[in-house]
């Protein structure tokens, strides 16, 4: 079964929440000729209708003559794994980081049996990345040890590994400490894609430099979209387009995806 990270470099990987926000990631991502991931997180993969997804990414990535890969990120549950494989999801995370090491290696390794099985590919997380989005709430996330480290990449078969390192989701308050040492024993202990969790609010050096460690092929990219589509929002608002009198919900639409499209814009550009 092939990685599709594979022939990749590093890949930004978006969290998105319905076709409009997937198709102003993709039509960025199709501007400037990059591949891309769009990622769903289990709550939102939940209310979502997975099929028209699945078939608008699958269709309009073809359109625009780019790779786009559905991925599942951080969820629990078995039942949601199993569905997002069902509707031809590329790749699923299952996260149970806050678990002992054991049974995150033994929930990992059942869940990974049951994707490749279906010929989809798994990440799995080691140590607790910090910070609160959607479902993750790691306010208790510690840096994952070497030995840790160590010991889940031998005993588990997974395609793509994230590490807790410093990062965290959300909004960084203050310069992260970030454990680039942690990164790079990961990455000298297996050739498997390492996953940077909480890309979002690093700023573009810190970027730069992660992406300059062999085998960092994924970073996440979630609060920022979010983020965005509320700075569409409000730059509608200032504008006066939101005036009860002559109000159009397509020229709010337009603001939200010219805001996605300027922060996607930015982190793509990381990448000449």
């Amino acid at each position: 079964m092939e990685n599709y990270l594979s022939n990749e470099k590093t890949i930004f990987a978006f969290n998105i929440w319905d076709i409009n926000s997937a198709k102003a990631v993709i039509d960025v991502a199709a501007d400037v000729n990059k591949n891309i991931i769009l990622q769903t997180s289990s709550s939102i993969f939940q209310s979502m209708p997975k099929r028209q997804m699945r078939d608008f990414v699958s269709s309009y990535s073809v359109d625009k003559k780019i790779k786009v890969w559905l991925h599942l990120d951080h969820c629990k549950k078995e039942e949601l794994i199993k569905e997002a494989i069902k509707f031809g999801w590329d790749s699923v995370m299952i996260d149970v980081s806050d678990k002992e090491l054991s049974e995150n290696i033994r929930i990992t390794n059942e869940i990974t049996a049951y994707a490749h099985d279906q010929k989809v590919l798994v990440e799995a997380e080691v140590g607790r990345v910090k910070g609160v989005e959607d479902d993750v709430d790691g306010r208790d996330g510690a840096v994952a040890s070497m030995q840790d480290i160590t010991r889940f990449l031998e005993e588990t078969n997974i395609d793509m590994i994230a590490v807790a390192f410093g990062n965290a989701h959300g909004i960084y308050h203050g310069t992260p400490k970030l454990c680039y040492d942690l990164v790079e024993y990961t990455v000298g202990q297996t050739d498997i894609p390492f996953v940077v969790h909480g890309g979002s609010g690093l700023r573009d050096e810190i970027l730069k430099k992660l992406m300059k460690i062999h085998n960092v092929k994924k970073i996440n990219i979630s609060t920022d979209v979010k983020l965005a589509y509320r700075k569409g929002i409000m730059q509608a608002y200032y504008d006066g387009k939101m005036e009860e009198d002559g109000f159009q919900a397509v020229i709010v639409e337009q603001y939200i995806h010219n805001a996605i499209k300027e922060m996607v814009e930015s982190k793509l550009a990381l990448l000449k």
